[in-house]
């Protein structure tokens, strides 16, 4: 059976709501909730008290929702190409081409001593 794709969602998700729908909805149930209280208690300050906890709640969930939009808006670089960036090209080029590849690697290594044995050998290949 084929996931079925939903505009404006990934497999698996329903349709996206705006962030203004989703708060009044959330504010109509916050708004009922605090007439509730009151009708049951009669009690101004429990009401009070609820509806600032809840609306710390919501406010906390929107504060976390739009730090993870903004995360995965982020461009995302690897660890290779910041080193690539950071290389020294014609000192690696220089190192290969008087004593081979193992000293063209060594050299990458001398430079960005971060970077695994594997990571440059990978980099090795595309410099």
């Amino acid at each position: 059976m084929m996931a079925q794709s939903v505009p404006g969602g990934g497999p698996g998700r329903g349709p996206k709501m705006s962030r203004r729908s989703v708060a009044t909805v959330l504010g109509i149930g916050v708004l009922a909730l605090a007439a509730l209280v009151y009708v049951s208690t009669d009690n101004l300050s429990a009401t009070v008290t609820t509806v600032v906890v809840l609306v710390a709640v919501l406010l906390g969930g929107w504060a976390l929702t739009v730090r993870g939009d903004r995360r995965r808006q982020r461009p995302r670089t690897s660890p290779l190409d910041e080193a690539r960036r950071s290389l020294d090209v014609s000192l690696v080029h220089r190192a290969r081409a008087e004593h081979g590849e193992s000293a063209g690697i060594t050299e990458i290594r001398r430079q960005v001593p971060s970077l695994s044995y594997e990571q440059a050998v990978e980099l090795h290949r595309y410099v």
